[in-house]
């Protein structure tokens, strides 16, 4: 699931007019919010769009508004969008008869053009009351999870400003502009809309729309240097000493702190109180899995062999499982006794008295055999080549790379399981897997910028592979439960014809119409608990098909019975195969999960290349394992099946 975030972000250094002080790093702080934006709370490329310098027009301005927040469909109703302008802020004399003749100035956010001459007259930048009704006509649309956050200021103390003029985010205004200039820049609408006289300008106390967020109080400075700007500098170095997901606007900007300077940042909204966005970016991390107190120095973690846990697997120990938050490990877990679905661990070493409750994460799964990969040079593209291969341990290296698994480098394509090589912007990677290889597109492409993308592409496929080959080697359930794939009929939803899967392969006709079912048949003496994971290696992404729901009556595979995966019905939706456009064939991978008790299995899942991590359901925020006795005897097992479609 992608994050229900989007944001429009401004930036502006150099300005059109040459009588407008150009600033020096507005255009940093704006790439530093998106950075946050997207590395911390997973916000997509594509729900974050971007105006710098000039870029930044008021028409441009608008038009994004319009075009990304205001009428974009992908945004729904609750979605947080979040609105952020570095730049300079002004202020001029109200014209007669100004926002129902309440203020005596105006206060503007002055985008790239402002005070130039258009054809309708002067550029007066977007108003206070522009952006009240701007913002009020988005929360009619999108609702009132709507964050404007301000880096500049607008009526700074003159007799303060001195040498530190250039250093602040404010331009006095242009005698040339007119009255005529600020009604005509008026954003459309405005007029028919009344703007509490609770507060000025910018500082509006009432407003329902949206929580504003400012750089400094009236009359202040909002100052930068050569690090970006103070507000932004504080607000982005909060992240990494506050936990967000409980933290309310009101808090955070109450406990901001301006470094060297009078500066005192301001939250107003009748929203204010709200946790920061709505809550909406602050969601359950699938990579977290709940864990408890056995005994003393034992914890018990809800991750056993069946997640691919083997002994001395290692594990973070945290407070929460909520992404984008500050979630620093309190403890290091080894696994020292490993089950079916659950593992016990030692502490290895305690950053402070663990807690009673949490939530563990796999730092390495210490897979016993490497994940091995071959670097191919070029010499366009040396550089990268030489940042990766220092990313990655060399033969005589055993350690685990950010994702986990243990990823070693070796020096021949034939020696590995995947061989890569870093462009500019994207990576080629070669599969030399023979189950990936014979049965999916030998080579593929993923788009990286850096070396850090090209090691989590690394971290992707080594996951993928770690799974997909993952077995139990006693076999315990024998080949006494089966897999049977058949067309859904058009009409009645009814698995009909014969089963296409033959010694655990499929070949599909490509056909974008057609549907089907996945029926399992139990001939074992145990009732089962079954996870279906459909495993596609063009973009590594493991995702599920079915997960039974944790408060089921009884596990859905009984012993004698049969379970079909693809009635229709509310997390039992029917299978698809398709194939990209002008994609001759392709194939995927069923990995079916069996056990005897209920085990959570999102930790399995794995989301497509440069996409956000899985969420979990939201529902789900407090652990939940057990903490002693002994658990009943437990079973675990894999099957897998490989389908192919071909487009004829």
């Amino acid at each position: 699931m992608s994050s229900s975030v989007f944001a429009l972000i401004i930036g502006i250094d150099q300005y059109k007019s040459s009588k407008i002080w150009n600033l020096s790093s507005c255009i940093d702080d704006a790439f530093n919010v998106k950075r946050w934006l997207t590395d911390d709370l997973h916000v997509p490329r594509d729900h974050i769009c971007t105006l710098l310098d000039g870029k930044a027009t008021q028409a441009a301005i608008e038009d994004a508004f319009m075009s990304h927040l205001v009428n974009n469909p992908a945004i729904e109703t609750g979605d947080s969008i979040v609105i952020y302008f570095a730049g300079h802020g002004s202020n001029t004399v109200a014209p007669d008869g100004w926002r129902n003749g309440n203020p005596l100035h105006v206060e503007t956010l002055c985008p790239y053009d402002h005070g130039t001459r258009v054809r309708e007259g002067r550029v007066a930048g977007i108003t206070d009351w522009s952006m009240q009704a701007m913002l009020s006509e988005l929360s009619e649309a999108k609702g009132d999870n709507i964050t404007l956050i301000l880096d500049c200021c607008f009526s700074p103390a003159r007799s303060r400003l001195g040498a530190a003029r250039k250093s602040t985010r404010w331009t006095p205004s242009s005698h040339k502009i007119t009255a005529d200039d600020l009604y005509t820049g008026l954003w459309r609408g405005a007029l028919g809309r009344k703007v509490s006289p609770e507060g000025h300008g910018f500082y509006q106390k009432a407003t329902s729309s949206h929580v504003t967020i400012l750089a400094c109080d009236q009359g202040e400075r909002a100052m930068e240097d050569k690090e970006g700007g103070r507000f932004t500098r504080a607000l982005l170095e909060a992240k990494d000493t506050k936990s967000f997901h409980r933290t309310s606007y009101g808090q955070l900007v109450g406990d901001l702190f301006i470094h060297g300077e009078s500066q005192h940042p301001v939250c107003v909204g009748k929203n204010k109180k709200r946790i920061l966005f709505g809550g909406t970016p602050f969601t359950p991390d699938t990579r977290f899995v709940p864990a408890a107190s056995a005994e003393k120095g034992v914890i018990r973690i809800s991750a056993g062999a069946i997640h691919g846990v083997v002994e001395g697997t290692e594990f973070s120990l945290h407070e929460h499982n909520v992404r984008g938050s500050l979630n620093p490990a309190i403890a290091t877990l080894q696994a020292t006794s490993v089950h079916p679905t659950w593992c016990l661990s030692k502490i290895k070493t305690a950053v402070e008295a663990p807690v009673a409750e949490g939530w563990a994460r796999v730092t390495r799964w210490n897979n016993r055999i490497p994940f091995k990969v071959h670097l191919k040079r070029t010499c366009t593209s040396f550089k990268r080549w030489w940042q990766l291969r220092q990313e990655l341990p060399g033969k005589q290296q055993r350690d685990a790379t950010p994702g986990g698994c243990t990823i070693m480098r070796v020096t021949k394509a034939e020696q590995a399981d995947l061989s890569v090589q870093p462009h500019d912007t994207y990576l080629t990677i070669e599969r030399k897997d023979p189950l990936v290889a014979d049965n999916c597109p030998p080579v593929i492409h993923a788009e990286t910028h850096d070396a850090a993308d090209d090691v989590q592409v690394l971290d992707a496929a080594a996951n993928f592979h770690l799974h997909l080959h993952r077995r139990n080697s006693q076999v315990p359930l024998g080949e006494r439960v089966s897999m049977e794939l058949r067309r859904l009929d058009a009409e009645t939803w009814a698995p009909t014809g014969a089963n296409l899967l033959a010694d655990g392969r499929a070949t599909l006709a490509h056909d974008d119409g057609a549907l089907y079912a996945l029926t399992l048949s139990n001939r074992t003496d145990v009732d089962l608990w079954p996870y279906l994971f459909w495993m596609d290696a063009t973009g590594y992404a493991i995702r599920p098909v079915y997960q039974p729901a944790p408060g089921a009556a009884g596990p859905p595979l009984p012993r004698g019975g049969a379970l079909t995966i693809g009635t229709g019905r509310v997390g039992s939706e029917a299978l698809a195969f398709r194939l990209g456009h002008d994609e001759p064939a392709n194939s995927c991978f069923l990995k079916l999960f069996l056990s005897t008790a209920y085990a959570p299995m999102h930790l399995v899942e794995q989301a497509p290349l440069m996409c956000a991590p899985p969420q979990a359901d939201p529902a789900v925020v407090a652990p939940a394992a057990e903490a002693s006795g002994m658990p009943r005897k437990e079973l675990w097992d894999t099957m897998m099946a490989c389908v192919t479609i071909v487009r004829e």
